[in-house]
This record gives C-alpha cells, sequence and structure tokens, in this order.
C-alpha cells in the first residue's frame, strides 16, 4: 500500500493529462467534451495543494484524481457539453435544467462548466450505501446524505480553490444544511472511514455500529449513544422533508411499530397468536412433504399453480416447481424457527424490548418539521466540538495540533444557512468555539506550536485567536506586526509581506510585545 502511494506521488500534470487522454481514446466523446474534462483536471491540479493545506482531512491528491478517472472509464459511456445555441443546450433550456443524466445510459448532458460536469460525473457514479437487513429501513436515508454530503465535498476543490484564495462559492453548494451534517461526520472519524462506508458493496459491514464503536472508543458511550441516534434521525429528517414518499414510508412505519407493541402489550394473546401460527406453516410444511413425495400430487400442483399464472411467469417444468417447493419449505422452516422463539420467554421478552425501542425511536422522529432542522444540526455540531477537545487533549505531537487548528478554523467557516451564518457565529456554538480555540493554544503552547508575542496570557490568547477567523491558505506565512497609532494599539496580519488585515487590541494596561513576529515556529 505504501509503494503505491509512493508511486502515485510522482504523477504530474503531465502524466495525468496523459492518463485522461488515454481514458477518452476509448470513449465517443466529442472534442468539446475532452477539452472540458482536461480543463478540469487542471483546476483540480491548481487547487488541489490549497484544498489539502486549509482541510486536512482529504485523500492524497493522486487518489482523488485516479478515483475521478474510474468514475469517468466505468461509469461514463457518454458526456454531452452542451456549447451556447447547441441542440443540447436548447432542450436543457426548454427543460429549464443545467443538466440531464441517464443513469441506465451513462450519459450526461450538460452546460459547459467544470464544476457542474464534474458533479454530474460523481452523481453517476453514486451507488446506494449497504445497510445490514435489520437495519434496511435506514438505507435510503444514509445514502442520500452521504452521497450528497460526499459530492460536495469533492466538488469543494475546484469551487471554492482557485489557486490563489479560499473563497466559499455559496450558491454552488447544492444543500447547507447536509454539507455541514456530512462536514461533521467527516472530521469526527476521518476521510478514510467515510470512503469505506460510501463503497461498501457487502451488507454484512454494519458501519452504523461500526461509527458508534469508533466514537465509544475514543470519545465516550454518552457520546456515541446521542451522536449516531441524532445523525440518523438527520437523516431521515432530510430525506422526509425532500420527498413525498420517504414521509408515507416513514409513517407507516411508525403506525406499523406501534400495531406491534400493543399486540406484543397483551401477553397471552400474542402467544396465543404465535401457536396458531406455528401450526399453520408446520400444517402447510405437511402439505408440501406429501406434494414433493407423490408424482401425481406434483403434477396436479404444477397445473394448478400454471392456470394462474400469465404466461411470462409460468413455471417452465415440474423439476423447476420441485426447486421452488423447497425453497418454499426452507422459508417456512424460518417462520416456525421465528414463532418458537417468541413463544421461549427469553425470545418474547427481547422481542417486546427490541419493539419498544424502534417505538421511541420513530416517535422521536419530527417527520411534520414541526423543529427548526438548523437547532438540530447545531446539536450535532456541539457534540462534535466536545469531542474535538478530547482528540486535542490527548494530542501529542506539533503536527497534531497544527492539523486541528486548520481543522477547526475550517469548521468555524462552514456555512449553516442561507444567511450566510458561519458555525462560529451560531450563538448556541460560540461558548464551545472559544473552549476549542481555547484548548488548542494551550496545547499549542505546552508543544511550543506557536510563537508567543507577549507574556501576558489573556493578551497573547486575542492576538492568536486571530488565527481561526483568517482566510489566509498557508498560516505557516502568517506575519504579524505590532503598531500604536494615535494612542491605540493594532495589530497587524500579514501574509509574508501581504497584508490580509487589521485588529485594534483592546487593553487597559500597558504590556510589552514583540514589534515583528513569525507566529508559527
Amino acid at each position: 500500500m505504501e509503494k503505491k502511494k509512493q508511486i502515485l506521488e510522482k504523477f504530474n500534470l503531465k502524466d495525468y493529462t496523459n492518463r485522461l487522454e488515454k481514458i477518452l481514446e476509448k470513449k465517443q466523446f466529442s472534442l468539446d467534451t475532452k477539452n472540458l474534462l482536461l480543463s478540469m483536471l487542471y483546476k483540480i491540479e491548481n487547487g488541489y495543494n490549497d484544498y489539502a493545506k486549509s482541510k486536512v482531512e482529504v485523500p492524497n491528491k493522486n487518489e482523488f484524481i485516479e478515483n475521478l478517472f474510474q468514475m469517468i472509464q466505468e461509469n461514463c459511456e457518454e458526456i454531452i457539453v452542451a456549447e451556447f445555441n447547441s441542440e443540447a443546450s436548447n432542450v436543457l433550456r426548454e427543460k429549464n435544467v443545467k443538466y440531464m443524466i441517464e443513469q441506465e445510459e451513462k450519459k450526461i448532458v450538460a452546460f459547459a462548466n467544470e464544476l457542474l460536469v464534474m458533479d454530474c460525473i460523481l452523481k453517476l457514479s453514486a451507488k446506494t450505501v449497504c445497510i445490514p437487513q435489520e437495519k434496511q429501513t435506514l438505507q435510503t436515508a444514509i445514502s442520500e446524505v452521504l452521497n450528497l454530503g460526499n459530492r460536495m465535498n469533492q466538488l469543494e476543490v475546484i469551487r471554492d480553490f482557485n489557486g490563489w484564495s479560499w473563497d466559499i462559492v455559496l450558491k454552488e453548494i447544492s444543500d447547507l444544511e447536509s454539507n455541514v451534517i456530512f462536514q461533521t461526520l467527516l472530521y469526527l472519524v476521518g476521510n478514510e472511514f467515510i470512503q469505506r462506508w460510501i463503497q461498501n458493496d457487502s451488507n454484512l459491514a454494519d458501519y452504523i455500529d461500526l461509527l458508534k464503536a469508533y466514537i465509544k472508543e475514543n470519545f465516550g458511550e454518552k457520546r456515541a449513544e446521542e451522536f449516531v441516534l441524532l445523525f440518523c434521525k438527520l437523516a431521515i429528517d432530510m430525506v422526509v422533508a425532500k420527498n413525498e414518499e420517504q414521509y408515507k414510508f416513514w409513517k407507516d412505519k411508525a403506525r406499523e411499530t406501534e400495531k406491534e407493541l400493543k399486540r406484543l402489550q397483551n401477553k397471552e394473546k400474542f402467544l396465543e397468536e404465535k401457536t396458531k401460527e406455528k401450526k399453520k406453516y408446520t400444517k402447510q410444511i405437511e402439505e408440501i412433504d406429501k406434494m414433493l413425495n407423490n408424482k401425481e400430487l406434483l403434477r396436479k400442483e404444477y397445473e394448478k399453480r400454471n392456470s394462474k399464472l400469465p404466461n411470462k411467469e409460468k413455471i417452465f417444468s415440474i423439476s423447476h416447481l420441485v426447486d421452488r417447493l423447497n425453497k418454499e419449505r426452507d422459508e417456512l422452516l424460518e417462520q416456525i424457527k421465528e414463532c418458537n422463539s417468541l413463544i421461549a420467554p427469553k425470545g418474547y421478552v427481547t422481542r417486546k424490548q427490541e419493539v419498544e425501542e424502534k417505538v421511541k425511536f420513530l416517535t422521536s422522529l419530527d417527520l411534520e418539521q414541526r423543529v427548526d432542522r438548523k437547532l438540530k444540526i447545531t446539536e450535532l455540531c456541539s457534540i462534535f466540538l466536545e469531542c474535538f477537545q478530547i482528540k486535542v487533549a490527548k494530542a501529542q505531537t506539533k503536527q497534531e495540533i497544527i492539523d486541528y487548528i486548520y481543522e477547526l478554523r475550517y469548521y468555524g467557516f462552514l456555512i449553516l444557512d442561507e444567511e450566510e451564518t458561519k458555525l462560529k457565529d451560531v450563538m448556541q456554538l460560540k461558548t464551545l468555539f472559544e473552549e476549542a480555540r481555547k484548548s488548542l493554544l494551550e496545547k499549542a503552547k505546552k508543544l511550543d506550536v506557536l510563537e508567543e508575542v507577549t507574556e501576558d496570557e489573556e493578551i497573547n490568547r486575542q492576538i492568536l485567536n486571530a488565527i481561526f477567523d483568517s482566510k489566509m491558505i498557508d498560516l505557516d506565512h502568517m506575519i504579524i506586526e505590532t503598531k500604536v497609532k494615535d494612542g491605540k494599539l493594532y495589530i497587524e496580519y500579514y501574509d509574508e509581506e501581504v497584508l490580509e488585515t487589521t485588529v485594534e487590541l483592546q487593553c487597559d494596561r500597558t504590556v510589552r510585545l514583540k514589534k515583528k513576529v513569525k507566529l508559527f515556529v
């Protein structure tokens, strides 16, 4: 794995271009499409280092680009770039859309825009996230929030980074709330965990349980329970708000579960019903066994079933009927097994507790969207910020602290709503952000990460706090200069020699400050 990583790191833009052109040789793409894809690649290459520096929790650039190449190779049979006044662009305008995706044909039609085409490639390549059988009800909601969040996450490199600056393009973020939820999850468990979850193609691995186990091990059981429960509720909340079918699905699920609980609460009647069911299944197995051991009965059953089925669904032969009967017999045996389990005292109690938990969960869902979703997202962020402080406390190296400084800064700049409210400015989160900054700066001092501008701890904290409000991409270039003007003390923050911002220092006492300081040691 390490050897592969070293090989990938030797790639440069020319190598990427050659690699993409080889893929495109096998595709029937127009010259306009090929040029746009090459332009998209150039933008990724141009902005990726700044993106990685600012965000930290990202994949290796080569892995990112290779993954995109694989998507184009495997999932895109046709990409039509709709140039101005072309037939394709007229169709898009008539339908009042920016793009069209035909999933089965693996076809994309989109206006000539690198960000838009990349988004279409990601959409076409998205797949349903596998969920274990016992949690199948969550599949649509979890898939939606992970795939949508992952798309916005990957688009960010060309959306917000141009090789010179970091500028969050609000109008290009398709779902602000989903983005905050995804980024919170990303910073809690890491990109590698998230990508394994999204790419998981087996329902044997329960990533919801793995998520809970990870948080429990690192941040405690209470936070694990709270975070995972809230994450699942928010995933359902998001999909219900957009999808009428999902709203109906969860309403029906809540009704069905409440009915099951009522049946379980009448223990005597429930056990009587299960005993009757068991007898019914046993009798059906006996009937199947008779048919399997009697050719005449088999023939009659074959004729009887085929007389009721349309031509395309008719049973091909008696041997196929035998296979079907054996399958039905196995299913009935499973039903009997379940009845036996529920009739047993321990099995009954376990099932009742499980259904009670389901009812509790389903009742707690806000299907009618009565509570402002921002409040729920804020609660999720609060849990994360508590966990973040634990990460800081456990940190032992300079690099860990430097990474955490960048991560907390990035997290604070996440936009929650259309009013452009940044997370660090949300009233309910301000104290937690302040505490996280304080913990980081204290640990940075202990590990000799940041230069002390003054021996006065409070003033030093005020000066260093500006790091978290700076959008300077490489904080290692940050230099501060102190100046006195009209009897007031000012701190000037430079990106090397370029002045980024000036802050008046609120101080009612005399302090000794270093005139010019490079903040990162």
